[in-house]
């Protein structure tokens, strides 16, 4: 039988979702992939001592990490979370997961699906719904939308995550800060994580350029004419090979 080499190469980005203006991060994508995917991706290779992989990781995604792992990081999805007070946010917002995987396994999350209705709706029909759902209906949508997102890894390897899940609803307000807790604390974990196999040898790691940019279109928007030459180009020709400089050398001195 011929032998095979198999490289696998795991690329983790994120694009940057803080609002300049307001610092307001506008989705939550970072955290919530952090809690589903980030950490066990690279975690399950303690099981695999013998496999080595290699993983790509954005510094845009490192950097929003590091915000939320220290607490700076503000997004409407966290802050809704931790209030109760936008209920029309929670209902047409905290559904926005794979139905089929994320909610119907979860009979109190399917529940509370099928309460509010799984067409889309019209803001004031989702006014409307708003007015069915009671405080303990809201807290435990909060709960499940985040616990959702929580990856299967952390339920057999934390017994709060574990007990969350098997409690199922009428969760309290502790209990909905202290998975947020664990979610910023596991966002803290990921690069560190990564680290440790890196230093042991199982995992290489690279790095792209810092915001994740196309680096030949960086250089010259001509360049573009290579591989496409009836392409539409801009009416103003972009040329920054010095910007492309810079992303290769800040990616690199930013994870070392």
């Amino acid at each position: 039988m011929k032998k095979v080499y198999l490289a696998f190469l795991w690329h983790q980005h994120q694009p940057v979702y803080k609002n300049p203006i307001t610092g307001i991060y506008e989705l939550p994508w970072v955290m919530v992939h952090a809690t589903k995917d980030y950490y066990d991706m690279v975690a399950i290779l303690d099981n695999y001592p013998k496999i080595k992989s290699n993983i790509n990781l954005a510094p845009s995604l490192l950097i929003q990490l590091e915000e939320y792992a220290s607490g700076k990081a503000k997004d409407k999805f966290l802050e809704v979370t931790l209030k109760e007070e936008d209920k029309f946010f929670v209902l047409s917002n905290f559904f926005m997961t794979n139905w089929d995987t994320m909610i119907a396994p979860y009979n109190r999350y399917n529940e509370l699906l099928g309460k509010r209705g799984r067409e889309t709706f019209k803001n004031d029909e989702i006014k409307n719904v708003c007015k069915t759902f009671t405080v303990e209906d809201f807290r435990d949508l909060q709960v499940w939308f985040n616990l959702s997102w929580t990856d299967p890894y952390w339920r057999k390897n934390d017994d709060f995550i574990a007990y969350l899940y098997s409690k199922s609803r009428n969760f309290t307000e502790e209990e909905k800060n202290k998975l947020i807790q664990k979610h910023t604390e596991i966002c803290g974990m990921v690069v560190k994580k990564h680290k440790e196999l890196q230093d042991r040898g199982q995992i290489d790691v690279s790095v792209t350029p810092f915001y994740h940019p196309i680096l030949p279109l960086l250089c010259d928007t001509n360049s573009a004419l290579e591989s496409t030459p009836k392409i539409n180009l801009p009416s103003k020709r972009f040329a920054y090979p010095e910007d492309a400089l810079w992303h290769i050398s800040n990616a690199v001195s930013y994870y070392l």
